[in-house]
């Protein structure tokens, strides 16, 4: 599966899927308890890309047919994707995506960018887009975002991916809260990490579990979560790459109703909020 590195630039990394696969939902039968498979669920995403087990922190079974382990995979993909070489990096990672590394970002930015995209041309006068710049230049100096030195180019990629109607194959309304973008990489970060050889496992799941805390919060559903998910996706992959915005979005979009439809998916075994019915499906959403 394609993914966007830290950096910006577009990578596979560790053990990709064909283009069009989905792997096969795998247990291992770990004894976990139901929190814990929602907290790994959160990063289900993930899971699936890697063909990993539903049900451990480290990321298994080992592929056949690899050059690398998934040890050796890991390594590779947490120092080229998020320049992460040690405990502290990792710790450091996730701490950020907890607090909001890009749904912030998106927060700001969208509802701003709605509103230029059907602004009508007048000659003499200036367009909403150029104040909103300007305002965005100003705040970038107060508000400590992840992209805030290049937050007017977000700014514009995203305005310009409204009126290409990328975001036209996202599930409409348009999802305004993309902090399961943030929240199923912190369990990839984490899960990373612990097979890395980083951290510990009790920590990963430290980490993971209070993920799934703030997933909880905002989300009623995981269905509500994937919409966030699949926005927040586009949204970081617009401002780096319009083009492969627009191919992503068809990409993810299946990975993510496989997870919701597949009755062996961590999504049907146990519902984001303990006690609640599990979604229905419908096509398209």
């Amino acid at each position: 599966m394609a993914e966007i590195a830290a950096g910006g630039a577009l990578r596979i990394i560790g053990f990709p899927m064909p283009k069009g696969h989905t792997s096969p939902d795998l247990w291992s039968g770990a004894a976990v308890s139901d929190d814990q498979i929602r907290a790994l669920a959160v990063g289900a995403y993930y899971c699936d890309s890697w063909g990993a087990y539903n049900d451990t922190v480290a990321f298994e079974p080992e592929l056949p047919r690899r050059k690398e382990t998934r040890r050796e995979a890991t390594i590779e993909g947490l120092h080229s994707a998020w320049g992460v070489d040690n405990a502290d990096e990792a710790r450091d990672t996730i701490r950020r995506l907890l607090a909001g590394m890009h749904a912030p970002l998106f927060t700001l930015i969208h509802p701003l960018a709605v509103e230029a995209s059907v602004e009508s041309f007048r000659p003499g006068r200036t367009s909403i887009a150029t104040g909103h710049r300007e305002f965005l230049q100003t705040l970038s100096q107060f508000r400590g975002y992840e992209a805030a030195s290049g937050i007017d180019r977000d700014y514009d990629a995203w305005l310009q991916a409204i009126k290409l109607g990328i975001v036209n194959g996202l599930p409409q309304p348009l999802h305004t809260d993309a902090t399961a973008w943030d929240l199923a990489r912190v369990v990839f970060i984490a899960r990373s990490a612990h097979t890395a050889g980083y951290l510990p496992e009790d920590e990963a799941w430290e980490h993971m579990l209070a993920g799934l805390a703030i997933a909880q919060q905002h989300y009623p559903n995981w269905r509500q979560f994937a919409a966030g998910f699949l926005t927040g996706a586009i949204f970081w992959a617009a401002t780096r790459d319009l083009a492969a915005a627009k191919e992503q979005v068809g990409e993810r979009r299946e990975v993510l109703y496989a997870l919701q439809s597949r009755p062996t998916s961590p999504w049907r075994r146990v519902a984001l909020h303990p006690g609640t019915p599990l979604f229905g499906v419908t096509a398209g959403t």
